[in-house]
């Protein structure tokens, strides 16, 4: 399965909407890179804007000050998601897998000012080769290291069994609600979420479309 694809056209995001026989409920994955030009941020809102509850990746706004600030210096043309999409002033119900209440503002806070510098410096460069995500190959350039084998356990596994104990919970307590929950998490994440959907729920793609990323330079 196909989340982000590379070609001559530029970079585009397949948008996928799951569906399991006999069930109303419907969930919208949206296969999210953190920089790229404003109108896929445009297009990932109107999108969300037509759903009932949205499952957010990372942290409230207001725990992020440091990291909206740097986010917006920039000298590609391309913005940052922080800046590019403000998901709470959607108007949707909004879950956050990521936050945890039980250490309290504060250490989102300290978060936030240990890793808003870090996280430019990763999305300071569009990938110039661009970038591909299947649900076979992944991303070829999270592969080999120590180092990189830590940040993949701690940002893409750890964080995916937070986002997938919550589709759970959603799927168990509203599934036989009328409702479609859009979950707009980086595309890395999209072979844990779908693999669940598919194998664990019985989830089938009944809806895709693609909206483009960034258009070729």
């Amino acid at each position: 399965m196909q989340f982000i694809e590379t070609s001559i056209i530029g970079v585009r995001s397949a948008v996928l909407t799951f569906r399991r026989p006999g069930s109303p409920m419907r969930f919208l994955l949206i296969p999210m890179v953190h920089v790229a030009e404003q109108a896929f941020y445009d297009q990932v809102a109107e999108r969300l804007r037509g759903c009932d509850l949205i499952v957010a990746e990372g942290e409230p706004y207001a725990d992020l000050l440091l990291h909206r600030r740097i986010s917006r210096i920039r000298v590609d043309g391309l913005v940052h998601q922080l800046v590019g999409l403000d998901a709470e002033s959607l108007g949707v119900p909004l879950l956050w897998p990521d936050r945890d209440d039980d250490r309290g503002r504060w250490f989102s806070l300290v978060m936030d000012a240990l890793t808003a510098v870090p996280d430019w410096l990763t999305t300071i460069r569009f990938p110039s080769g661009g970038i591909d995500v299947t649900d076979l190959t992944g991303h070829d350039g999270w592969a080999g290291g120590r180092a990189k084998q830590v940040w993949r356990k701690l940002m893409l596994h750890e964080r995916d069994k937070r986002l997938l104990d919550l589709l759970t919970r959603i799927h168990e307590e509203r599934g036989e609600e009328p409702i479609t929950v859009g979950v707009p998490w980086g595309a890395a994440h999209m072979m844990a979420v779908a693999g669940c959907l598919f194998s664990e729920f019985g989830y089938r793609v009944v809806a895709a479309e693609w909206v483009t990323v960034r258009n070729a330079r």
